[in-house]
């Protein structure tokens, strides 16, 4: 064999046999702070290139173009997609509120009563917490939806449970962070989620492009963050502590303009004695008939309302990934951007901001910032699905991830350049449905060298 096809065939045995897969390790790890603050659209903080905590986050981390959600583009279901790297279908909290479509039983539209309903958690999911907890690590959940949980036997070693809407004052979040740097420092916490509940809640009572996001609710969370680095660094955890802060989805205008005759109202589509369960819910609607008037219902509500949208859930577009969990009705209906939905419209819209859209529509994009001794600085990553933010973490804590359908390939760029170069890989990345099409720097840094030591053989 000559020099030349010597030299690709190594080439091409080496480009199959070095794979990216990754070796998780227990002993070295940094600690691990997951913020939420809940509806940061991805566009909110461009509105104020004034505000030096979010300057910070840029220029001494990692920023991404934007966070897609998953589908539905609700609170629940999309921090259950954060925590644990599963699509909607596949870790169960396919709503914000409980219900149980066999029995017709709703929780009366209540999302906080439902954070305290274990049965509508506890799917065989594994969050991070539980994954750090069950590896023998400390973690925690501070207000975050689903963390209170008891998963499989299983809990975080500490949670503090939401049961109502919470305060807003500045105080009371400076609260919340006193308490976490504690639990890192006093009680050597591994990793704490922590919640917060903004801007959501100025996003639905006066929309998102009302002044207050900019005026005071943008401040507030600029002024939080700069709370939450100065009590990292007076606690000395500057190089010990990686943040990653990731809401779970954006917000869109309501338009309330919309006429009494024009408004989403189910019940003047159908005829309810035909429906064993309907539940509409913003952007959401799920339809249960009766066995035998599946079509019959399906035909009444197609085509009913031109800003409505009818589907058999196994029909729904396969990006939703919405159709395989029985919790889902056989009938799901969707309303375009901008309208929502009713069983029966009360004469006046409730909300002047929502959620729940498709998460591919750029309203519904959430926010991505990373910060501490693992991330690179000033470094800007294109937008990506919220499905990978679950392996990110298990690596950073030196954790074996569970079953879920992310891809570490997708933010290993966002690691420092010499973690990257110092990191051994084996395989245990699992049921991944997205494909590693970026390959770590140190294989491609030793792919390039060994071409060019073929280029010079073959020339010599």
């Amino acid at each position: 064999m000559n020099n030349r096809d010597y030299c690709f065939t190594l080439l091409v045995g080496l480009s199959m046999a070095i794979i990216p897969t990754y070796q998780y390790s227990l002993e070295d790890h940094h600690k691990l702070l997951l913020i939420s603050f809940d509806g940061l659209r991805w566009d909110y903080v461009d509105r104020r290139p004034d505000l030096e905590s979010f300057n910070i986050l840029r220029e001494e981390g990692v920023k991404a173009e934007f966070l897609e959600p998953p589908f539905p583009s609700q609170t629940s279901p999309s921090h259950t997609t954060l925590a644990t790297g599963l699509y909607v279908e596949s870790h169960g909290v396919v709503h914000n509120v409980y219900y149980d479509r066999y029995s017709s039983e709703v929780v009366t539209g209540d999302f906080y009563r439902t954070l305290a309903i274990n049965e509508w958690w506890d799917n065989g999911d594994e969050p991070i917490w539980i994954t750090a907890s069950s590896q023998g690590l400390k973690s925690g959940g501070y207000l975050f939806p689903g963390s209170n949980a008891t998963i499989g036997g299983r809990t975080a070693t500490r949670s503090i449970l939401q049961t109502a809407r919470t305060s807003k004052e500045e105080s009371d979040w400076q609260e919340r962070i006193d308490d976490v740097i504690s639990w890192f420092v006093e009680d050597n916490f591994d990793f704490i989620a922590l919640y917060f509940e903004q801007p959501d809640s100025d996003g639905h009572d006066k929309g998102p492009d009302d002044d207050i996001i900019e005026s005071t609710t943008l401040p507030l969370i600029n002024r939080t963050i700069g709370y939450l680095l100065s009590k990292v660094q007076e606690a000395g955890l500057t190089d010990e502590l990686n943040i990653i802060i990731a809401s779970d989805h954006g917000m869109t205008t309501v338009d309330i303009d919309v006429s009494f005759n024009d408004v989403i109202s189910l019940v003047n589509y159908v005829n309810v004695s035909d429906i064993f369960f309907m539940f509409p819910y913003a952007a959401l609607g799920l339809v249960e008939p009766y066995p035998n008037e599946r079509e019959k219902v399906y035909n009444q509500l197609t085509g009913a309302h031109p800003r409505l949208n009818t589907f058999y859930k196994e029909d729904l577009p396969e990006y939703f990934h919405y159709s395989n969990n029985d919790r889902i009705t056989s009938i799901v209906l969707t309303a375009d951007l901008g309208y929502t939905m009713y069983r029966v419209f009360p004469g006046f819209h409730i909300n002047k901001g929502e959620h729940g859209y498709d998460s591919k529509l750029p309203d519904m994009r959430a926010s991505f910032f990373a910060i501490g001794p693992s991330f690179k600085k000033n470094y800007i990553v294109p937008g990506f699905q919220s499905i990978h933010v679950y392996e990110l973490m298990c690596h950073l804590l030196g954790l074996t991830p569970a079953p879920n359908n992310g891809s570490l390939d997708v933010l290993y760029p966002i690691l420092r350049d010499e973690l990257l170069e110092t990191t051994s890989f084996t395989t245990t990345n699992v049921q991944s449905t997205t494909s590693g099409a970026q390959r770590p720097v140190a294989v491609v840094h030793f792919l390039s060298i060994l071409t060019l030591a073929c280029w010079l053989i073959k020339h010599n």
